[in-house]
């Protein structure tokens, strides 16, 4: 028997072997879509022998793809199914419901955490003038909208649009809304030694290292987040969770803002460069207002003075001589805190006392948030 012969009958017994197998044909398209790009790229010299073995298995994979194109609107039957396996959508992916417990990771805006992977996110960036609507999270639904309204003739400080973020959280939902604050009603750094920068109802916290304000409403929950070398911004957080499962879906808050971390990180500031950023700072404070001219450029230094105002007051009755003295230090925010104090000894028609005034400067030196306070119960020659 000739070569020619001997492969004839072994391509026909082969052939009669296989048709038994009812999956034959998937076998030879997944095998298919699994090698040949390995196929493709091997360099192998073929005989005789192995081009009809070749010849025989494309002539099978034809069958194969023509069986399958025949079985139904279900089937797959393009050659690109056998050049490579069908890539997952990302719909299909999406459509998938995370394993439970599993953690999706958020950075943008200047802040990252983990949140679960079950949540949707979307993205705003409306800015309302003081807020801005950054982004939603949650199994609820989060919408920032403006509305045309109409200003009567006397409302000339009443803009032509209201916007506003719109939360819908239905039963056993949480929607968590992310904004920043660069303004009114409060603004600036959180200065946990400063009472009077807490709501009745909040207290302070630490938030990524930072100094935060947490308030908590029981079906709602508000962070105040420090902004990073900002002498102006603040991060807002404002979760709503409506039950059942409230226990679940505040954990699952509460572990999102454990997991914050600010990107990028706080810049660590060089307290030795403290006397060149309070003689920055306190040549544009002067600048803008001589009711800091007493106060010595050098940190640690002490000037006399005799004032007829304090900074951020109206103007006293008579003048009043003062010791005033300068310091300056730098803050896990990133930011330095300059405090300038001013005080007076007692006298036959006032009582010795003082007045501190805090001024926040940027890494630079520009000074920001000025803050005036707390004012002596007794403040002499005022108002």
């Amino acid at each position: 028997m000739n070569p020619e012969e001997r492969l004839s009958d072994a391509l026909h017994a082969t052939l009669d072997a296989a048709r038994p197998s009812p999956d034959l044909e998937d076998r030879i398209v997944e095998r298919v879509a699994v090698v040949g790009r390995r196929t493709m790229r091997s360099n192998v010299r073929l005989g005789f022998a192995g081009m009809a073995a070749l010849l025989f298995v494309v002539a099978l994979v034809a069958v194969a793809v023509g069986l399958r194109s025949n079985a139904g609107p279900g089937s797959a039957g393009s050659s690109a199914t056998l050049a490579a396996p069908i890539p997952t959508s990302s719909a299909t992916a999406s459509s998938s419901p995370a394993p439970a417990g599993s953690l999706a990771h958020f950075d943008r805006d200047g802040l990252a955490f983990d949140y679960p992977a079950s949540w949707k996110t979307s993205v705003s960036g409306l800015n309302m003038h003081y807020i801005t609507i950054l982004d939603f999270l949650g199994t609820g639904s989060g919408l920032a909208t403006c509305t045309a309204i109409t200003p009567g003739p006397s409302d000339k400080f009443i803009s032509s649009e209201e916007c506003g973020a719109n939360l819908t959280v239905g039963a056993g939902q949480v929607m968590v809304e992310l904004s920043s604050q660069d303004g009114p009603p409060r603004g600036g750094p959180i200065d946990p030694n400063d009472p009077s920068g807490l709501d009745p109802a909040g207290k302070y916290v630490t938030v990524g290292g930072l100094p935060a304000i947490f308030e908590d409403s029981g079906a709602t929950l508000d962070w105040t987040l420090s902004v990073p070398g900002d002498i102006e911004s603040r991060y807002l957080i404002h979760a709503e969770i409506k039950g059942p499962g409230e226990d679940e879906m505040r954990a699952e808050v509460e572990a999102l803002v454990a997991s914050i971390r600010y990107d990028p990180p706080v810049a660590v500031l060089d307290p030795s460069d403290g006397p060149r950023i309070a003689a920055i700072g306190l040549a544009k404070a002067k600048a803008n207002d001589p009711s800091f001219d007493c106060f010595p450029s050098v940190p640690g230094a002490t000037a006399t003075a005799t004032i007829l105002q304090f900074p951020m007051y109206s103007s006293l009755h008579k003048p009043l001589p003062v010791t005033c003295t300068t310091a300056i230090e730098p803050v896990a925010i990133g930011l330095w805190k300059m405090t300038l104090t001013e005080s007076w000894t007692a006298a036959s028609d006032r009582s010795a006392g003082s007045l501190t005034t805090t001024i926040w400067l940027a890494p630079d030196g520009t000074p920001g948030e000025t803050d005036g306070g707390p004012a002596p119960s007794e403040m002499p020659y005022w108002p």
